[in-house]
């Protein structure tokens, strides 16, 4: 996508979601508009004949043919972005969308000032030159918690220690994320300073946003705030990775419990995604909706690892059980030492750096020896 103000070709499936889309393009006063469609034929044959670079989309997932009209359109228009609007922001919406390749997605009341916002993302986000470096490992717990974010910073405070590797550890449970808590600190700025800077961000602006955890290990901090998380888009965490990627060796994404636009924005960059769950009933069934969810979205095979943390506590499910339920050999099994994780998490400090000898931490380090060569690149 080029520097000058975009052409934009967009399609309406209702009279109120011409005439919104319509009034978005003319309000941001930014883009030229090359047509308003409202038959699926007509537009995406104007879209491959043009090839615009803005494909302005009433988006509604029940709509016959909406899902299979933007695959081609992903394949045909490949330097076009799709920007939805949408009556609904429900979380299967957001996630088919995200699925199809949709680059912003627009709330119902978003007006010309929003489409203005996302296209300038857009731009912003393309054509930066960064070239990536590194390798994502993304770890998520298939429910709350199952020790995703103490797992995240062990593995990552090894990664640091034992090679030569510049360690990023991000969290992007952006609303209730607490890695800043598990090292003692209180970090005044985060992941919202990405978006709040989004316009001038850089890796000199991206170092200054980060804290030291230890020689050779950053962090980038969720705000830990509800409020504040609303105001970061899946947009500013692809940049915000992008560019830790350009600048580190390895970079460990702390994901949440849930799919939503930021663990979209990490799952298309893992090289590998580790599932953290427990063994019991309820991780259980966790663990294979989420191994499910993560086929859907084309994660399965060698790009998808299961680690169970909490093993040998009482009245749990065993392993092999485990194992033959998610058809999938987990790459690891921590033991239950409840008593050294709670005292890691006290003192804020990573149980693999202070607590070397016990078995929880052994088995983080022997996992850690699998998934990072002597690079501390991910395998």
């Amino acid at each position: 996508m080029s520097s000058h103000d975009p052409q934009v070709l967009a399609f309406h499936l209702s009279k109120q979601g011409g005439e919104r889309l319509r009034s978005m393009v003319q309000g941001a006063h930014l883009g030229t508009l090359l047509g308003l469609e409202s038959a699926a034929e007509e537009f995406e044959r104007k879209a491959v004949q043009l090839q615009p670079e803005v494909m302005l989309v009433e988006f509604n997932p029940d709509e016959a043919g909406m899902s299979e009209m933007l695959t081609r359109l992903r394949r045909h228009v490949p330097r076009g972005a799709v920007v939805a609007w949408a009556q609904t922001l429900a979380p299967e919406a957001l996630l088919l969308a995200m699925r199809l390749g949709v680059r912003e997605y627009l709330p119902a009341e978003a007006d010309g000032s929003s489409f203005a916002e996302a296209v300038q993302r857009l731009l912003a986000g393309l054509g930066t030159g960064d070239q990536e470096q590194g390798h994502l490992l993304g770890v998520m717990g298939v429910k709350g918690g199952v020790g995703t974010s103490s797992l995240a910073l062990s593995l990552a405070w090894v990664a640091s220690q034992s090679t030569s590797a510049r360690v990023a550890l991000v969290d992007l449970d952006l609303a209730s994320g607490d890695l800043a808590a598990l090292v003692d600190l209180e970090p005044n700025r985060s992941m919202l300073q990405v978006a709040q800077e989004y316009d001038r961000l850089d890796s000199l602006l991206m170092d200054s946003l980060m804290a030291e955890v230890a020689p050779g290990l950053r962090l980038l901090a969720a705000p830990g705030d509800a409020v504040a998380a609303e105001e970061i888009k899946g947009a500013h965490v692809e940049r915000a990775l992008g560019l830790l990627l350009s600048d580190h060796s390895l970079v460990v994404a702390d994901l949440p419990p849930r799919v939503d636009e930021a663990c979209l924005a990490a799952l298309d960059r893992a090289k590998l995604l580790l599932l953290v769950t427990e063994p019991t009933i309820l991780g259980l069934r966790a663990a294979k909706r989420t191994v499910e969810l993560c086929r859907n979205l084309g994660r399965e095979g060698d790009s998808v690892a299961v680690v169970i943390n909490r093993a040998g506590a009482k009245q749990c499910v065993s392993p092999k059980e485990l194992e033959r339920v998610l058809k999938l050999k987990p790459m690891a099994v921590l033991p239950n030492e409840t008593q050294v994780l709670m005292e890691a998490a006290n003192a804020g400090r990573p149980a693999t750096r202070d607590w070397p000898r016990a078995k929880w931490s052994k088995a983080v380090s022997a996992l850690a020896g699998q998934l990072f060569n002597g690079n501390g690149d991910g395998k």
